[in-house]
């Protein structure tokens, strides 16, 4: 692979489910945000903090799954940045108000799923979030040792990319922990008063990541056609697992509940076994549509200084 840009193949250091609520959920729809808003945001909800890279890092990483969309313009010597949700971004706030784990399943599912997904390496912060996720995973139920995940990782990178540098450390996989802390069941959660992480594969899930997590498995990684049936073994099992950080031995008790939950998702008992098939893609989420970029023209979506 020949190396043309600099890509951050790192998980954002303030990037926190800390943030979601002083800085996420008062946004409001259809707003543009400025940098000045949005660390007036974090000021008023308490936080003694300068804020500039506190949003920044936020801010990328919402819109890189697709929450909302950034735009910069010059104006004079400067260029100005302004933050807006996207369809996606409010529908998730809305569900924070009234479920609060299925909105962090969802945050989750998207981090995990964009790099496969858009294959894109201006996605590449998330490539981390993906590795970490699957390498805990594997080795679960362990206690976590950082700097060995982080070597462990590193080789993998050096791998998959020849001629790029993992530009990632220890402390970048310490930034990815809390996201999987605030799932609910945690898939890594601290044992007594000690400091020590532990991973331990969920017992449970929302239905509907566990239905996000077939689709991602049954369109991407398989490329099944809607309305086909897609013959479930121990690999399919373990691709979605993955996806959900979900214990094995749940699988079919999820499957159950989803096909119960959600419309179009159907389990099928044949002479051979047990088949999926899904009529759609989920119809009650927005998911982002990583085949269209932004385009330069959409910068003059906002008024400079309309919310300031």
């Amino acid at each position: 692979m020949e190396k043309k840009h600099n890509y951050a193949f790192q998980f954002g250091n303030n990037t926190s489910p800390r943030y979601i609520e002083p800085l996420f959920i008062p946004l409001l729809d259809s707003h543009w945000y400025s940098r000045e808003n949005l660390i007036s945001l974090l000021r008023a909800s308490g936080l003694n903090v300068e804020g500039s890279n506190i949003v920044s890092y936020n801010i990328q990483a919402w819109s890189l799954i697709g929450l909302g969309q950034i735009r910069r313009r010059k104006i004079g010597t400067s260029v100005k940045s302004m933050f807006r949700l996207t369809k996606l971004g409010k529908q998730l706030i809305d569900t924070y108000s009234t479920n609060k784990e299925l909105f962090f399943d969802i945050i989750h599912f998207l981090f995990y799923s964009t790099y496969k997904v858009s294959s894109d390496l201006e996605s590449s912060r998330l490539w981390l979030y993906l590795q970490v996720c699957n390498n805990l995973w594997l080795t679960s139920p362990s206690a976590i040792e950082v700097l060995s995940l982080t070597n462990q990782i590193q080789i993998e990178f050096r791998e998959l990319f020849p001629g790029y540098d993992p530009s990632f450390n220890d402390r970048s996989l310490s930034t990815i922990f809390p996201w999987l802390q605030t799932l609910s069941p945690p898939f890594l959660s601290k044992q007594g008063n000690k400091s020590q992480l532990y991973s331990n594969r969920r017992g449970f899930c929302t239905p509907q990541l566990f239905h996000l997590a077939t689709d991602l498995v049954y369109n991407v990684i398989e490329g099944m056609q809607y309305g086909s049936s897609l013959a479930i073994n121990e690999q399919q099992i373990e691709d979605i697992c993955k996806v959900c950080l979900l214990d094995p031995e749940q699988f079919w008790n999820m499957a159950s509940l989803t096909a119960m939950t959600i419309n179009g998702y159907e389990i099928h008992q044949g002479q051979w076994g047990t088949s999926i098939l899904l009529e759609g893609s989920p119809s009650w989420i927005t998911l982002p549509d990583f085949s269209k970029k932004q385009t330069e023209e959409d910068e003059d979506m906002f008024e400079i200084g309309g919310e300031e």
